[in-house]
């Protein structure tokens, strides 16, 4: 019987282990989490503005000044990884279809619809209206073509910002990959 009685003690000392291992796990997965994402969010800013591959794109938030020159967590940076064929671009009240899918800088996926790679000739858009979205995934959008395959990264400002949501931490830089289908604009009533 004392060895049973040693043995449960043994199980439940290793389940408050295990259980206190997890939440500092969760802990430090965010551990100065709003310092790391402005360190990213820059070191994306630096890449765009050097623009190597020719693939980066900058667009101030929709509704700014354009004529300032805002911090990089105003702007939306976006590196092209397939051109559409389109010529028109959606408009801010417009419905969109678009496939996506959204992580953060951990890599954890927030949202998505699709799953692994995005094959746009197999995926089945959704439709959206954009004046819904985060305002820097609807400035984002706005600048795309229908066929356009972009990598979008917002800013916590222009994301779900100081607000940890319970799926997106509070600081967050939302990172995207976009493609748009289809646009369309809303029918007067």
């Amino acid at each position: 019987m004392k060895n049973i009685g040693k043995l449960f003690s043994l199980l439940l000392l290793a389940l408050v282990g295990l259980a206190s291992c997890s939440e500092s796990d969760e802990s430090s997965e965010y551990a100065n989490w709003e310092q790391r994402n402005t360190h990213y969010i820059d070191s994306i800013a630096v890449e765009a503005a050097e623009n190597v591959s020719g693939e980066w794109k900058r667009f101030l938030a929709t509704g700014l000044d354009e004529s300032i020159e805002w911090d990089n967590d105003y702007y939306v940076y976006c590196k092209v990884k397939s051109n559409g064929a389109g010529t028109e671009h959606p408009m801010f009240n417009d419905n969109v279809w678009i496939n996506y899918s959204g992580r953060l800088i951990n890599n954890k996926i927030f949202d998505a619809t699709y799953s692994g790679e995005l094959n746009p000739d197999y995926e089945t858009p959704v439709k959206t209206p954009l004046d819904e979205c985060v305002i820097g995934f609807s400035t984002a959008v706005q600048e795309m073509v229908n066929g356009d395959i972009w990598e979008i990264f917002i800013p916590y400002r222009l994301g779900y910002g100081t607000t940890d949501n319970g799926v997106v931490q509070a600081y967050s830089t939302l990172i995207f990959t976009v493609n748009l289908v289809d646009f369309s604009h809303p029918v007067a009533e």
